[in-house]
């Protein structure tokens, strides 16, 4: 079934590969089935709409009081939303019923058949208002009538925030107006910073107008506008994180749902340079941080600031690698530096990870040596690096030491690395092999003007999708979006949050009593916590269009605050993992383009690793 290699790599059949694909979309073979033509249907299901209605209302069995309808409620909403019109009068009738799955299963109908249900918008309404956590809001999101703006916004603390995060075009301006309102809580302006941060790409062309006014409109106040019933005794310690408490200003929340709208924000650089330069504590680090999504010049020197203080060394490599090279020649000095001198490994590989970003020829002395380096990230980093587009021109002095890297290195990991550098300086002509036409036409279709895509393709959530349950006590309890989170950890008086959402990203944040600190937005794909040798260390990863991507983060805390260190790159996305009898850290890997996988360009197989991380952060095969 499958073959061994050398130092732990293993290569998988396409279809072990596929079967793993299923398992991170959440697939299931159960009960239920999918046709060509996208019908549904269930063994043992109901048919028409007195046997569907009958089944809806079944209450038989037990009710775990999860997000989900138990599957006989699924099953019936599906084919009663269907049916469309002719049992809305029906459904209306349900949505008052006393048990929980019986009016979930009535709204769910319902969203199935979005605007065709305008006429139950009251009767949802109703339903909202008695469980704001329920499905009756999942129901007016889809059916998105402007009637239910008022009453989402009286609810919006208590709603969950996925269903808030598919706010139609007609709802979703009820978010920016709590925003433009002084009176917002700082709960809710949290609440709603997280969900357009989430969503802001949709709407930035109608939204960034609106924000840029508003923002304008916050700092022309001779004195920062902070949330009601909030209060800054004391000038806090300055960080380099996004920090939301007493102390941030309104301008920051504003600042933080530009900067998420990336490059659609970019005419509010302006404006979001004018709140750098107010150098308030807490609004600085947003401001910072959103330059760096513009792409902004304006970025380059208060990051390479951030790069000379210890505590914020990985916010600001973070930032380097993604300014690219809009901070060259600027930045390649202290990268350099760092790459040369760094005290830890993460360090220095991520300042070749950031050098090879940058794609300035002066770095390609430097990117040579460090591949020889005797740290392992190091090593794969500057091999990385060296196989950037931008040093193509360089290729001919580059090609040899790649080729002898590929053919010889003890690390299996160096090895890839080496490989797919030498692709993308030498690219050659892909093997054909059998291939699903219909699929193959799909992945063309990606990134046309018929299916616009972002840079970083079409991922997989990898991990189970199952609802976490707050402890009914500490410092986890009562956060919000608890339930869909996929890190839930106490740490202290603390909870540190994880949301993944796949192509969608995520957000890593730290909530404490009044304060949350966001570790990183929104490319963020934590998957899971673990400790490791007393360190706190989160995994991260998504398998998308163009290959699988992994890395483990560091959780450490300082005076200032809570911050994520980058810690250590994985060669593809993290499936499954372990600890040892030593207490390192043992992770599996794989890392398969799509394209390749689906469409024959390659062998169909996988490379997948099994690695054990040392406690200092080197990578090497697990025998």
């Amino acid at each position: 079934m499958k073959t061994a290699a050398k130092d732990g790599h293993t290569r998988v059949p396409a279809l072990l590969a596929c079967a793993v694909l299923a398992l991170g979309l959440g697939l299931a073979c159960s009960r239920h089935t999918w046709k060509r033509d996208d019908v549904m249907s269930w063994e043992g299901c109901c048919e028409g709409e007195e046997e569907c209605l009958a089944l809806l209302r079944d209450v038989d069995g037990p009710d775990a009081e999860e997000r989900r309808l138990p599957e006989a409620q699924q099953c019936a909403a599906w084919k009663l939303g269907r049916l469309g019109e002719p049992v809305i009068p029906q459904l209306i009738a349900l949505l008052q019923h006393p048990e929980r799955r019986v009016c979930g299963g009535a709204a769910q109908a319902l969203a199935d058949m979005r605007e065709k249900a305008k006429g139950a918008v009251p009767a949802l309404l109703e339903a909202y208002e008695r469980e704001p956590r329920g499905m009756a809001l999942h129901a007016l999101t889809l059916i998105d009538d402007a009637s239910a703006g008022p009453v989402i916004a009286r609810h919006l603390e208590e709603s969950p925030f996925p269903m808030l995060e598919q706010l139609g075009p007609k709802l979703v301006p009820v978010l920016l107006d709590v925003l433009e309102n002084p009176e917002s809580s700082w709960a809710a302006l949290v609440r709603v910073r997280y969900v357009l941060s989430r969503r802001s790409y949709r709407y930035a062309e109608t939204f960034v107008p609106r924000l840029r006014a508003l923002l304008a409109r916050e700092l022309a106040e001779p004195t920062l506008r902070r949330p009601p019933g909030t209060s800054c005794p004391a000038v806090p310690l300055p960080s380099c994180e996004a920090i939301y408490d007493g102390c941030t200003p309104r301008a920051a929340y504003v600042v933080s749902v530009l900067g998420a709208a990336g490059k659609r924000g970019v005419a509010a650089v302006p404006e979001v340079v004018q709140a750098l330069q107010r150098a308030d504590v807490r609004l600085a680090p947003v401001a910072l941080q959103a330059l760096v999504a513009f792409d902004s010049p304006a970025a380059v020197p208060v990051v390479l600031e951030q790069l000379a203080r210890a505590e914020c060394q990985g916010r600001a490599l973070t930032s380097l690698a993604s300014l690219g090279p809009v901070a060259r020649p600027a930045a390649t000095a202290p990268l350099l530096h760092l790459l040369a001198t760094g005290e830890e490994g993460w360090a220095r590989a991520r300042a070749a990870a950031a050098l090879g970003r940058l794609g300035d020829p002066a770095a390609l002395d430097a990117l040579r040596q460090a591949a020889s380096s005797s740290h392992s990230e190091v090593e794969g980093a500057a091999i990385q690096a060296l196989g950037r587009v931008a040093f193509r021109p360089h290729a001919e002095e580059v090609l040899p030491l790649l080729q002898k890297v590929a053919e010889s290195h003890s690390s299996p990991v160096v090895r890839s690395n080496a490989q797919r550098s030498i692709q993308i300086l030498k690219p050659e002509p892909a093997r054909q092999g059998p291939a699903s036409p219909r699929s193959c036409e799909a992945l063309r279709r990606m990134g046309s003007e018929e299916w616009p895509a972002d840079e970083s393709g079409i991922s997989l959530v990898l991990h189970t999708m199952e609802d976490k349950v707050a402890p009914a006590n500490g410092p986890c309890e009562g956060v919000p979006g608890a339930d869909s989170a996929a890190v839930l950890e106490p740490m202290g008086e603390a909870c540190l949050v994880g949301h993944d959402a796949g192509e969608f990203g995520g957000s890593l944040e730290v909530h404490e009593k009044g304060r949350v600190t966001v570790l990183e937005a929104p490319d963020s794909n934590p998957l899971f916590v673990v400790r490791v040798h007393g360190a706190l260390v989160v995994a991260e990863g998504v398998m998308h269009l163009y290959g699988g991507d992994g890395r483990l983060v560091r959780i450490d805390a300082s005076k200032a605050g809570w911050r994520a260190t980058p810690w250590v790159e994985l060669p593809g996305a993290p499936m499954a993992h372990a600890l040892n009898a030593a207490g390192d850290l043992v992770v599996a890997t794989m890392n398969q383009r799509l394209d390749e996988l689906t469409c024959g360009r390659v062998d169909g197989s996988a490379d997948t690793y099994v690695l054990r991380v040392t406690e200092d952060g080197r990578l090497s095969p697990e025998k």
